[in-house]
């Protein structure tokens, strides 16, 4: 999917599963969507080579239990 961070978020708040490649985000811009999340839904990450541990742990506290970290 080729699209941006802000559509990605409005996508979430619509409450869609979200399954992104996280090299093709920023940390930050991963918070962002997680933030978005709807209960009941959830945001999967492949690619997460190059994330550090201590990335993907923010990305995973903005959204607690809604977030799947795939190698």
């Amino acid at each position: 999917m080729n699209k941006s961070k802000y559509d990605l978020i409005d996508i979430a708040k619509a409450g869609a599963n979200l399954v992104l490649d996280a090299s093709k985000f920023s940390k930050y811009d991963l918070v962002d969507i997680a933030k978005a999340i709807q209960d009941g839904c959830g945001l999967e990450l492949f690619g997460c080579d190059s994330k550090s541990k201590y990335d993907l742990v923010d990305i995973a506290k903005a959204a607690p239990s809604k977030v799947t970290i795939k190698q």
